[in-house]
């Protein structure tokens, strides 16, 4: 009977350990879930500082499915689109970039509207755009996209361009999406969604007149169209006036080396330091 007594006293034992263990192991679970913000109880109510997704002043941390959009950012700004061919090829197009147009045609091969769009284009020429505006058809990366139904789809002789973050940088909200910039000036001129081929084209001649006024604008009241609103428009900005003041590419002026260099010599703002 001793030994009966033994061994059922080890066995509760065991039992209670087992026990305690998965208890413990499902409060983790419940805990770290919660943490996700799908567990029990409101993820949103605030949290200790520190904790998983917790903040300094104590309130929770929303959960970001994806990427956040860009803020801050200049509206018309044009930064370049850079991924990968369908077939897997490196690729970079710069909108901002020569004298004529661009219109980046943001579409998805599963998009049920986008299809009219990927027909059309294999004839360009119908659409009415100017003469001078090159189409390049953006998609999301491979990871969301299949090069293979890209392919299927993508007309011959045009740029196809697979890139999630050019749908960041662009704020692109849902294909088919599109978006004009004028290489003359580096800008957005227009974007807008549309869903059939001729509201594209009437955004496009909108967008060129209103420019082509605002412009006409400028020049007759003598006030020059401000730039420098965002990194590559001030660098852009910065080389014109340093070509037109005949500064070029290698110049000595460039390149200071010393602070004579910079205030001139007898200045007093170049004397040596510690003076």
């Amino acid at each position: 009977m001793i030994a009966l007594a033994v061994v059922l006293s080890a066995l509760v034992f065991l039992l209670a350990v087992l026990v305690a263990g998965l208890l413990r192991s499902h409060a983790d679970i419940l805990k770290a879930l919660h943490d996700l913000g799908v567990g029990v109880g409101d993820p949103s109510s605030p949290r200790a500082a520190g904790g998983p997704t917790g903040s300094a002043d104590g309130r929770g941390t929303p959960v970001q499915m994806g990427p956040p959009l860009p803020s801050g950012r200049n509206a018309t700004s044009a930064p370049a689109v850079a991924g990968s061919t369908p077939s897997g090829d490196a690729v970079a197009v710069a909108p901002a970039s020569g004298e004529g147009l661009t219109l980046l045609a943001f579409l998805s091969s599963g998009c049920g509207t986008c299809g009219a769009f990927w027909s059309a284009f294999r004839h360009p020429e119908r659409s009415g755009f100017p003469a001078d505006t090159r189409l390049v058809l953006v998609t999301k990366g491979p990871e969301f996209e299949s090069p293979a139904s890209v392919t299927s789809l993508a007309p011959p002789g045009l740029a196809v361009v697979m890139s999630s973050e050019a749908w960041t940088d662009y704020e692109v909200p849902g294909s088919p999406f599109f978006v004009l910039v004028d290489g003359r000036s580096g800008r957005r001129i227009g974007e807008g969604v549309a869903n059939q081929l001729s509201q594209v084209a009437e955004l496009v001649r909108r967008a060129v007149l209103d420019a082509r006024h605002s412009r006409d604008s400028e020049e007759t009241a003598g006030n020059p169209r401000p730039t420098g609103l965002d990194g590559p428009e001030r660098e852009r900005a910065n080389d014109r006036e340093l070509l037109s003041a005949g500064v070029l590419p290698g110049d000595p002026s460039l390149y200071p080396t010393s602070l004579a260099d910079l205030y001139g010599p007898g200045n007093g703002s170049a004397s040596a330091p510690g003076r």
